[in-house]
């Protein structure tokens, strides 16, 4: 999948467009403040996450350039 790719999956699946109910959410903060609570309740490392995104990111940047 490319970034463009992703980019639609997220607003198919999270909205982010606007709206602010039990179906989608408004911002991202939103998006990232409830995965927070998921990573507490199923005892996920939050920190780890993130450093991982910012690795699959940095990646996904790197290949989509290439191409």
């Amino acid at each position: 999948m490319d970034n463009a790719g992703r980019v639609r999956k997220i607003v198919r699946r999270l909205g982010l467009r606007g709206n602010d109910d039990a179906l989608e959410w408004y911002r991202v903060a939103d998006v990232i403040s409830d995965l927070r609570h998921f990573c507490d309740v199923k005892n996920i490392d939050f920190d780890q996450e993130l450093q991982m995104a910012e690795t699959y990111y940095s990646n996904e940047l790197e290949e989509e350039g290439a191409q």
